[in-house]
């Protein structure tokens, strides 16, 4: 997905447009990803689905299901044991992926056998730079900022990967797991780009200390800008798994 908005570029951090249209875009992504893979288990009429995302399509998945199906929403995972019908639900769906396996496991226990687990979220992936900016000017610059901010973002626990969460739900005897992977991209001076030169200005003395100089921040800054760039930014991963019927 790339964005094609570039707001009017005002004094940085004046303008919170681009954050806002950059975090919907994204959870647009995460809804378009979470009905295809609906439509990748072929959710059918009569079938019972628990919802535990917030993102999906719930008027599209109350269609899927029809009058004879039926469609719980909660929350979160963590209420999952407030489910009537334990064990009985055709299809699962949460937006995350878990780092342990007692976090899957009750949303594993929600399903019938032969049921489907859905799982989407969004991942940070490196920083790489499409395409020059004008007059050749090196965008190396980019990668390291950005690479700085992750480090200086990140939680105290890194977030699991696709593959850490592939294991786990093989360990829990769940089959024909299949992930798919989209890439957002951001034009400069778009809100992806315009998001990241907001959050560089909070962290200005922490990326001096880390060695970065005023000149090569001007420079981040300024081709951020840029609409001569593409700038991948991060991606969003779904996953489903069938629990065994064996």
């Amino acid at each position: 997905m790339t964005d094609d908005t570039r707001p009017t570029d005002p004094a940085i951090g004046a303008d919170v447009t681009g954050d806002q249209q950059w975090r919907m875009a994204a959870r647009r992504t995460l809804t378009r990803l979470l009905a295809d893979q609906l439509n990748r288990v072929q959710v059918s009429a009569g079938q019972q689905v628990a919802d535990f995302t917030g993102a999906a399509d719930i008027a599209h998945l109350t269609r899927l299901v029809g009058p004879s199906g039926r469609v719980d929403v909660v929350e979160n995972p963590g209420q999952a044991h407030l489910l009537v019908g334990a064990g009985g639900f055709d299809v699962v769906l949460a937006d995350r992926l878990p780092d342990q396996a007692d976090a899957l496991a009750p949303m594993a226990n929600l399903l019938r056998s032969g049921g489907w687990l859905i799982l989407a979220g969004t991942v940070v992936a490196p920083p790489v730079v499409h395409t020059s900016v004008a007059g050749g000017t090196s965008t190396t610059v980019i990668e390291r900022v950005i690479r700085a901010i992750h480090t200086f973002l990140r939680s105290p626990v890194a977030p699991p990967s696709a593959d850490h969460t592939i294991g786990l739900l093989i360990a829990l005897g769940m089959d024909h797991v299949c992930t798919a992977t989209q890439t957002e991209t951001s034009r400069g001076g778009g809100p992806g780009c315009t998001l990241y030169r907001h959050i560089a200005q909070p962290l200005r003395d922490q990326l001096i200390d880390a060695g970065f100089t005023t000149a090569e921040l001007s420079q981040f800054d300024r081709i951020l800008t840029d609409p001569g760039i593409v700038l991948s930014i991060r991606g969003t991963v779904a996953l489903h798994a069938q629990k065994s019927t064996a």
